[in-house]
């Protein structure tokens, strides 16, 4: 009777410790029958302090400082920060394995839920300019909606733009492209209408004398007016055209005048 009591006891012992794991590591463990969690459709939560931290739902669903969204796998309130210490390889990758995702849905979407009335940013990319530097940043979209690349450290200061309030996109330093498309809003907007009959062309004398006073061609910026407020471009190729033009309609009047005096000979 002892024998049998004595061999009771070990096995009651053995099947509770195989169902029990230790507060101070555990080995030999088995990850298709050893593992924290539960085996019916209930959810898991974990708590610090006796209130909820973080809670997987019984689909897998995850909620860390919140419940879980049914529509995404990780649902996080609070701050997050996320470090890459691998120097030999990317820091994070951001895939989709969706196939013929819905129209206009996005691998990634940073918003703010309420109105911002302060310049304050959706997203900023930084580095340190240089050795021993802080990270300052190099990109940055604005919740107004502005883009700013190659600004000061504070997404703020933009020395020698006047204006820049007036545009969505400031790049210091430039912009090497292939390919530029300006828009011309309307059939006025162009400089055709140097053509039509009606328009009068300063007579070259008067263009002479302004010149000789000005130094610049009319309607087009002097160069310190130029160096301080910039060019439009669209506007600046627009008034070139029209100088173009009306240089060309010069050189056709001249040229009515040369076979004039040819032809009186």
């Amino acid at each position: 009777m002892k024998k049998t009591i004595t061999l009771a006891a070990i096995v009651i012992a053995a099947f509770s410790n195989a169902q029990t794991w230790n507060l101070t590591g555990n080995t030999g463990t088995d990850p298709a029958v050893n593992f924290l969690g539960t085996s019916d459709a209930k959810d898991l939560v974990i708590k610090t302090g006796n209130k909820e931290r973080i809670q997987i739902n019984s689909v897998g669903n995850i909620g860390i400082g919140t419940a879980p969204d049914p529509n995404r796998t990780l649902n996080l309130l609070g701050n997050a920060t996320f470090v890459a210490s691998n120097p030999a390889s990317d820091g994070y990758h951001f895939f989709s394995a969706g196939q013929n995702n819905i129209k206009d849905s996005d691998l990634m979407w940073l918003s703010y839920n309420n109105h911002q009335t302060n310049d304050v940013g959706i997203l900023t990319l930084s580095a340190p300019p240089t050795p021993g530097n802080w990270s300052q940043p190099v990109f940055s979209v604005r919740a107004n909606g502005k883009v700013l690349i190659g600004v000061n450290w504070n997404n703020l200061e933009q020395t020698g733009c006047s204006d820049c309030n007036n545009y969505k996109l400031f790049v210091r330093q430039g912009i090497k492209t292939e390919k530029v498309k300006v828009e011309v809003a309307a059939e006025n907007g162009w400089a055709d209408y140097v053509f039509e009959d009606n328009y009068k062309l300063m007579d070259l004398k008067t263009l002479e004398n302004y010149i000789k006073e000005n130094k610049h061609l009319p309607e087009v910026p002097t160069t310190a007016e130029a160096i301080k407020e910039g060019i439009e471009l669209k506007e600046m190729n627009i008034l070139l055209l029209k100088k173009i033009e009306e240089l060309t309609l010069h050189v056709i009047d001249l040229n009515k005048k040369i076979e004039t005096l040819q032809n009186s000979k």
